[in-house]
């Protein structure tokens, strides 16, 4: 009996919740003021290492947003990320990194889907590029004849991306997206894939 009502009670939690999320999805979303936070897998493309043995170009990545939604499908928004360092390694270690993060501002396109919750935006715009190697070893670069050109390099170039929101309630979303920040062969080019949180300030409660 105790398992039928423990049974019963969980069910009916379970209905109570899909109902408020679902009505919430069905909610016009606010327009105003939104923050975005990101975290995935990056990778950095398009730029040569002379004489090194090998390289890891993929890991972990970042990035923040903060945008304006003037209306349901049109909005502005200026970002920053951080790319897993690309290693550089000699036959035996790794003996330099190179670190790349960005900055761009894009337009964003939003499709929303009628009564689901889900938008779906495409994001066009320039980005910044900046590239920098520091050293891990410089003896260990030098006994393979590695040499380093360690001063910043930066690149402006097109910033373009793609993902879907789902909105939890009128403010909170989660959403999955894919970026790529367009740089030239001193600083190489950056995609990011992301999965993360936002939330859109409702102008009434401001």
């Amino acid at each position: 009996m105790l398992k039928k009502k423990t049974l019963l009670k969980t069910a009916s939690a379970l209905s109570l919740f899909g109902m408020v999320t679902l009505a919430y999805a069905a909610m016009p979303v606010p327009t105003g003021w939104y923050l975005e936070g990101n975290i995935g897998g990056s990778k950095a493309t398009s730029k040569s290492y002379p004489g090194v043995s090998s390289m890891k170009n993929t890991g972990k990545g970042w990035g923040i947003n903060v945008g304006y939604k003037f209306i349901p499908y049109l909005g502005l928004e200026a970002g920053f990320a951080r790319y897993a360092p690309t290693r550089l390694n000699s036959p035996v270690e790794t003996v330099a990194r190179d670190s790349h993060t960005s900055y761009d501002i894009a337009g964003k396109a939003i499709l929303p889907i009628a009564c689901s919750g889900v938008d779906l935006f495409a994001k066009v715009g320039v980005a910044r590029i900046n590239s920098q190697i520091g050293v891990i070893d410089g003896v260990g670069a030098a006994n393979y004849g590695l040499t380093f050109n360690t001063s910043s390099q930066s690149a402006t170039g097109l910033y373009a991306g793609a993902g879907g929101d789902y909105y939890f309630t009128p403010n909170i979303a989660a959403n999955v997206q894919w970026s790529v920040a367009k740089g030239n062969s001193k600083t190489g080019n950056l995609q990011l894939l992301t999965a993360g949180l936002s939330y859109i300030f409702d102008p009434a409660s401001m």
